[in-house]
C-alpha cells in the first residue's frame, strides 16, 4: 500500500511538472545500421531563441523500460536540462537484438547524441553533454563517455568497471546473478545468441573464451581517453551489490586520474537510487548526482564534496567522508590465522605476534558446512529492506567441511576492502574456496556476514602447493555499534552463490600456516568525522 501511494504521488508530480516542461513520447531514433531505438524526451521551455540547454542522456537498465527515469527526467528538465531516455537495442519497443553493451550499443550512443543535436527546436548545447544511468545504463554511460569526445560528464549508478569481475571474479562464475540476467533477457528482451553461448562458457570454466566478450564491454580500457579529456566521473555503488561489486567501483575510482567522486551506500544492486526513481524526496544519491551535473555541466559554484563517501552500517545513520583516497584515517591491519588444533576454532593474531608454524589443516568439499553467504537474492534483499542479517552459528559449523578463526575486538570500525592471502595445497586440479568475514558475538559465537569472496581454479595441478589472494567485498561496518565484539574469518569449499568447479566428496584443501596465510582488514578511526543521513 505504501509503495502504491508513493507511485500515485510520483505520477501526480509528473503531471504537474508537464505544465513547466515539454514531454515527447515514443520518439524513434534510427541508428547507424537502421535499427530503430525507442526514446522519450523531457525538454525545458526556452525563453529566447538563443537559449542553449545542457543535455543528459540516459539508457535503460537491464530488463527495465526507459521510462524508469521519467520522474527524475521531469525534475532535471525543470532545472534546465534536456533529458533523453532511450531503450537500448533488443529491449521492449526498440528493434534489433540485445548487444550486452558491445560495439553496436556503443555506436548507438553516438547516434543518440547526434539525434539530440539535430533537433534544432530543442536548443541543445553541443558543448555540454552528459551520459547517466543505472546498472546497464551506468556501464553504457561510462563506455559512451570513453568513446565519444562530445561527452563532457558521466554518471554511473550501480554500474561496472570490469565486466569480467562481475561475471567471474577470481574465476568464480557469478551463478545466481548471471542466471537472472540471462533469464530476464529472454523474458522481456531479444538477446543475441552470443549471450547464451558466453554464459555456457563461463559456467564451464572456459574463462579464456569469455574474456574477449568481457574486455570489449569493460570500462578500464577507456580510462586513458577519459583522462585525456578530464571527464568528471560520478560513481555510486552499493555494499550488498552482488552483481557489480563495490570493490570494483573502488578500483575504478583509484585507477582514474581525472575529476571523480565515489559514493558507496548500504543496499543491494540499484536499491540506493531506486527511491529517487519513485519520486521519494531527499534521495541522497540523486541529490548528489544533481549537484555533480550542476557543477560540471552548468558551472554553478558550490562547496567541494568529499572525494569518497561511505554510508556506515551502524546503529546510527551516518556517512563517513574522506577528502582524499586512500585516506590516512584508514589503517590496514594484518591478522595471521593460527591452527585450531582440537578446538572449535583458530585464532587471528596481529602480524608479528604469531608463533612460527609448519602446520597445516585440511577441509573437504561439502555443501552442508554451517557457514553460508545467505539465500541468493532473497538473503541480500532481507538484509537491506528488513534488516535481517545473514548469520552463521560458528560453534555448530562442520569441522570436516569448514574452518574458522576468531579475534576479540573492542569498537572496531571497518571501512574499505579486506584482502585474504592463502597458502594452500589442493587434492584435485579443479576446486573452489569461499571466504567469509564475519562480525562475531563474543558469547554465542554467532557470526554476522559482513564481507565475502571466492576463488576458483579450473586447471591447477593436483597436490601442488601455491599462494593465492582473494579480494573480499568492500564494507563499512561499525562492529561495536552493532554489538559485534569479535572478528571471524571462515573458509569452506562451497557456496550457492557460485558455480562450483568440482563437487567430488574426495576433494580436499590443505591450509598452510605460513607467512603467506594472512587477512588484511581496513580499520577506521573509531571517532572519525561523519555526517547524518
Amino acid at each position: 500500500m505504501a509503495l502504491r501511494l508513493s507511485l500515485l504521488a510520483a505520477l501526480g508530480a509528473v503531471c504537474a511538472a508537464q505544465e513547466e516542461v515539454r514531454r515527447l513520447k515514443f520518439l524513434t531514433i534510427t541508428s547507424y545500421d537502421g535499427t530503430k531505438l525507442n526514446a522519450d524526451a523531457s525538454l525545458p521551455l526556452p525563453k529566447t531563441p538563443s537559449d542553449r540547454f545542457p543535455v543528459v542522456i540516459m539508457a535503460n537498465s537491464w530488463s527495465v523500460p526507459q521510462f524508469e527515469y521519467v520522474i527524475q527526467a521531469q525534475e532535471l528538465a525543470q532545472a534546465g536540462y534536456i533529458i533523453l531516455e532511450y531503450e537500448t537495442r533488443g529491449w521492449f519497443f526498440s528493434g534489433g537484438e540485445i548487444d550486452c553493451a558491445g560495439e553496436k550499443d556503443q555506436r548507438d550512443i553516438s547516434e543518440v547524441i547526434s539525434y539530440v543535436l539535430s533537433q534544432s527546436d530543442w536548443q541543445a548545447d553541443p558543448g555540454r553533454i552528459a551520459l547517466a544511468g543505472i546498472s546497464y545504463g551506468a556501464g553504457l554511460a561510462l563506455l559512451g563517455a570513453g568513446r565519444d569526445p562530445r561527452v563532457k560528464v558521466a554518471v554511473a549508478m550501480s554500474g561496472w568497471s570490469d565486466l569480467q569481475q562481475a561475471l567471474f571474479k577470481h574465476n568464480s562464475p557469478n551463478l545466481v546473478w548471471g542466471e537472472v540476467l540471462v533469464v530476464m533477457a529472454h523474458v522481456v528482451g531479444k538477446p543475441e545468441p552470443l549471450l547464451d553461448e558466453v554464459w555456457r562458457q563461463v559456467l564451464a570454466g572456459n574463462v579464456t573464451a569469455a574474456q574477449s566478450f568481457a574486455t570489449l564491454r569493460s570500462v578500464l580500457p577507456y580510462l586513458p581517453a577519459l583522462e585525456n579529456r578530464s571527464v568528471p566521473l560520478f560513481i555510486s555503488n552499493n555494499f550488498e551489490d552482488r552483481l557489480f561489486y563495490p570493490e570494483d567501483a573502488v578500483a575504478l575510482y583509484e585507477q582514474y586520474k581525472g575529476p571523480k567522486r565515489l559514493l558507496l551506500n548500504q543496499g543491494v544492486h540499484a536499491s540506493a537510487e531506486i527511491g529517487g526513481l519513485f519520486g521519494l524526496p531527499n534521495n541522497h544519491v540523486w541529490l548528489e548526482v544533481k549537484k555533480w551535473l550542476a557543477t560540471y555541466l552548468k558551472g554553478e559554484p558550490g562547496p567541494s564534496p568529499p572525494a569518497v563517501e561511505m554510508q556506515l552500517r551502524s546503529n546510527r545513520a551516518v556517512r563517513e567522508q574522506f577528502d582524499v583516497w586512500p585516506s590516512s584515517r584508514l589503517q590496514r591491519t594484518t591478522l595471521v590465522p593460527s591452527p585450531r588444533g582440537r578446538g572449535f576454532f583458530g585464532s587471528l593474531v596481529p602480524k608479528g605476534q604469531e608463533a612460527p608454524s609448519t602446520a597445516f589443516e585440511s577441509i573437504s568439499f561439502g555443501k552442508m558446512t554451517g557457514i553460508n553467504g545467505g539465500l541468493p537474492v532473497i538473503g541480500e534483499l532481507m538484509q537491506v529492506f528488513v534488516d535481517h542479517r545473514i548469520t552463521s552459528n560458528l560453534l555448530l559449523s562442520s569441522r570436516k567441511h569448514a574452518i574458522w578463526f576468531y579475534k576479540q575486538v573492542d569498537t572496531e570500525r571497518l571501512c574499505g576492502t579486506p584482502l585474504l592471502n592463502l597458502d594452500m595445497t589442493p587434492s584435485h586440479a579443479k576446486w573452489q574456496v569461499v571466504a567469509y568475514l564475519l562480525g562475531v558475538n563474543r558469547i554465542t559465537k554467532v557470526g554476522t556476514l559482513i564481507s565475502h569472496g571466492s576463488l576458483t581454479c579450473w586447471n591447477c595441478t593436483a597436490g601442488q602447493r601455491g599462494t593465492y589472494q582473494i579480494t573480499l567485498r568492500t564494507l563499512c561496518e561499525d562492529l561495536g555499534g552493532l554489538g559485534m565484539g569479535g572478528i571471524g574469518l571462515a573458509l569452506n569449499m562451497y557456496s550457492a552463490l557460485y558455480e562450483p568447479a568440482n563437487s567430488e566428496e574426495a576433494l580436499t584443501m590443505d591450509f598452510h600456516y605460513s607467512e603467506n596465510f594472512s587477512l588484511e582488514i581496513p580499520v577506521a578511526e573509531s571517532k572519525s568525522p561523519s555526517i547524518l543521513v
